[in-house]
Parts: structure tokens; C-alpha cells; sequence
């Protein structure tokens, strides 16, 4: 990797018609000569033209080049250039109250890319500054609760969604990023769902063609957790790793589906978020997570969705809102503790795939217990000859402690973490 730093006026490319124009509401407001299917529920074609928080055009950037280079031309202008020059996957980026991207002619007829790997960065760091978190997780509501789950990359929460939705009725929000309000308030970010080979259990047969399940069974594997691990080592061999993925996927779309074309479904605009689960695999297990582990594991995961180059090297360098980078990470965290202070945290994990049952059994335990603690409305105040009846649990949503966290190792739900199993009964 070379980076370079100059002084040279940049080249702006400001004109011209943008005709997708998407409204992400709170976090930012993008105009772009290129589709972004990603963004299709936010998709505004009467937009106003701008000023826009995001700009995206089309033209030549670079020159051929020995190494990956990283430029830097003054303190709002960054260029990254491959191998191939302009044939690459090249772009630049010139920060402002308005955020310019151009990006070359290749990365326009692979627009799943130009969002994973430059677009979702810079709209993380536009929803903190504007006081809101783009969580790296899934969103449900389950009966009247609202669910959260976060997972490292390909642990199984897409599946895991699909199934709560089918078997326990649950209605989407989200699967990959969501919108976040510090008062725990979770909107909707219906990306299509990206379906990789372990997650293809979760799809029924029938809402597929036999055409498109083999289709589907190529591209899962192609785009699956190896395929991204294989890529990452490419990109330490001095390989222009961005134009490689960005042929690959030019030629093989990734297995993207909209929720409701794999399960019928409601898609709701948001919902108050009380309990959150941090999903794992491994020996099955079910505990409370203290509020500063939860922190720090909220943020690595939503780290982790951004592994793939060039997120490393551009990440640093942005400032967005007033804020550089690490004030923009400072201010995330700290939105995300405001977050967490109002949600329950559980670690759950299973060696089967079998979260969903036991999500739902949980919170039915949960509302079992609450419901075993309350006092009695029948009998008149004087019958009551101590405290009132108590579980344990006195913080936020009904759980100790001034963050709303079990901070113990044992489930609140009455029996031991490690025998919940699916067809127990948690009663």
C-alpha cells in the first residue's frame, strides 16, 4: 500500500442530473448516477436535487499504478487507486458539508460493491453525526417486544430472522443494519437479505424455482464467509482485491432477495427495543452480558461488517459533521451506551442453529415472570404485610441494576443457561 500526499487543486466533477435519489431518514439524504439496490426502500425520486448529503458520479479516476495507492491531496480530498488505473475499481472522495463520490466506470456495473465498501461507511459515520447508530444487527418485533440481534458476519442471523418471522410470527425491521435512536427506538433498514450457504435451511422450497435454488446454491457458496476470508488474503498480496470482487460480482450477482420474496412478512417502521441478543455458536448457553462487555462487543461486530478493503485505510482519514474519525467512534460508543442502558443484553448460544425457538422461549419466560412478580390488584393494600413480591429485577424493563443489566452468568429465566434446549420447557 503506498500512500501519497500533495497539494494539487483536486479535479471536481459536480454537474450533471442524478437520477436514483434516496432518502435514509435521520442518518442522510444521497443522489447518485448509480442504482444502489441496497437502498431501494429508501429510494425518493422527487427529491429535491440537493444539496445532497451524498453525491455519486461516474468518471475515469487514476493512473496505472505498482501497488494500491491511497492519496491524499489536502485535508478533504482522498483517492484510491489499483493496479488498472481507470479500469479499476478506482474512486475519490472529497468530504464536505455535501460528500462527492466518483467512482470509475467499473464500479458503476457493480453497485452492490460501490455500497458495501464505500457508501455504508460513510452513512455509519453520517448517523453519528447526526445523533443516530447504523448497528451492524437485525431487528424484529416479536409479539410486542422489541428484538435485537447482533452476531459476527455469517454466524446465522439472516436464517435465524427468517425463522422467527415463519415459525414464531414475527414481523422485520431489519437483517444486517439498523437504524438506532438513543432512547432504544430501532427503524427500519430492509436491505435484501444476503443469503449464504448456511442460511439456505432457513428458505422454503417452494418460493423458489428449481432454476433459481440452483442459481442460489452457486452464488451462496461463491459469496459465502470463505469466499470473503479468501478475498482478505488476496488483498495482503499487493492485488487489486476491489477490482477482482467487483468482476466477481459484475459476472455472479451476490444471492440477494428481498425478505418478503423468501417469507411472507410485515415490514414495520420501527419499534421500542428492550431486549437484545448477542447470537454465537458453540456449547449451547444463555447469559446476561454486563453493559461494558455489551459495548464492546456491539461495536466489534459492527466493525467486523466492514473488514473488507478499503474500509481500513479510508476510515481513518474521514471527518464527517465537524468530527474526525475518532471523535466520530467516541461519539458512537457513547450513543450506543445511552442505547444499552434501556436494553436487556443476553449472550445465547447454540450448536444446532436453534436461536429462534429459544428466543422466543425466553421472552416467554420473561413475560411469565414479570407477570408471577406483579402484585396483586384484588387485594387491598392493608393484606400486604411486607415488601412487595420481587424477581429481582428493578432497573429499565424490569432488570437490575442502573443499566438494566443481570450482570451474573445465570439466565434471569430460572434454570441453568446450559439445558435450554429445543422442546424444553423454560416455565
Amino acid at each position: 500500500m503506498t500512500i501519497l500526499d500533495t497539494t494539487r487543486a483536486p479535479r471536481r466533477l459536480h454537474e450533471g442530473y442524478l437520477k436514483y435519489r434516496y432518502s435514509v431518514p435521520g442518518v442522510a439524504t444521497i443522489g447518485s448516477e448509480v442504482p444502489l439496490p441496497e437502498l431501494q426502500w429508501f429510494l425518493t425520486p422527487f427529491l429535491t436535487r440537493g444539496p445532497f448529503d451524498i453525491q455519486i458520479r461516474v468518471a475515469r479516476v487514476g493512473h496505472l499504478r505498482g501497488h494500491v495507492t491511497f492519496t491524499a491531496r489536502d485535508e478533504d480530498e482522498r483517492t484510491y487507486e489499483e493496479h488498472l488505473g481507470a479500469l479499476g475499481a478506482n474512486f475519490r472522495i472529497e468530504m464536505g458539508d455535501t460528500i462527492h463520490i466518483t467512482v470509475g466506470p467499473l464500479l458503476e456495473h457493480s453497485p452492490h460493491v460501490l455500497y458495501t465498501n464505500i457508501v455504508e461507511a460513510l452513512l455509519r459515520f453520517l448517523a453519528v453525526a447526526h445523533g443516530r447508530l447504523l448497528l451492524h444487527s437485525a431487528c424484529v418485533r416479536l409479539g410486542d417486544t422489541g428484538v435485537m440481534l447482533s452476531a459476527r458476519t455469517d454466524t446465522g442471523k439472516t436464517g435465524t430472522i427468517l425463522r422467527l418471522i415463519r415459525e414464531e410470527g414475527a414481523t422485520f425491521l431489519s437483517d444486517d443494519m439498523t437504524i438506532v435512536e438513543p432512547n432504544g427506538v430501532a427503524h427500519c433498514f430492509p436491505k435484501p437479505l444476503t443469503i449464504s450457504h448456511h442460511t439456505l435451511r432457513a428458505v422454503q422450497t417452494q418460493t423458489l424455482s428449481r432454476a433459481q435454488w440452483g442459481k442460489l446454491r452457486v452464488q451462496s457458496r461463491l459469496h459465502s464467509k470463505e469466499g470473503r476470508q479468501f478475498g482478505m488474503r488476496l488483498a495482503q498480496m499487493n492485488l487489486p482485491i476491489m477490482t477482482f470482487n467487483a468482476l466477481t460480482q459484475a459476472v455472479v450477482p451476490p444471492p440477494k432477495y428481498d425478505v418478503d420474496r423468501l417469507v411472507p412478512c410485515d415490514v414495520i417502521h420501527e419499534v421500542a427495543v428492550s431486549d437484545l441478543f448477542i447470537i454465537e455458536r458453540g456449547p449451547n448457553g444463555l447469559e446476561d452480558v454486563s453493559f461494558d462487555r455489551a459495548l464492546d462487543e456491539l461495536i466489534e461486530n459492527t466493525d467486523d461488517a466492514y473488514g473488507f478493503p478499503p474500509f481500513s485505510i479510508l476510515a481513518p482519514t474521514l471527518h464527517v459533521g465537524g468530527m474526525d474519525y475518532e471523535a466520530l467512534r467516541d461519539r458512537e460508543r457513547e450513543l450506543l451506551g445511552h442505547v444499552l442502558r434501556q436494553v436487556r443484553v443476553r449472550r445465547l448460544v447454540r450448536d444446532d442453529f436453534g436461536w429462534p425457538v429459544q428466543i422466543s422461549a425466553v421472552l416467554a419466560a420473561d413475560r411469565a415472570d414479570a407477570a408471577a412478580s406483579a402484585p396483586a390488584t384484588t387485594a387491598p393494600l392493608t393484606d400486604v404485610g411486607g415488601p412487595p413480591p420481587t424477581n429481582g429485577h428493578h432497573g429499565p424493563n424490569g432488570h437490575d441494576g442502573q443499566n438494566g443489566h443481570h450482570n451474573g452468568a445465570v439466565s434471569a429465566v430460572g434454570f441453568s443457561p446450559h439445558h435450554l434446549d429445543a422442546g424444553d420447557s423454560p416455565a
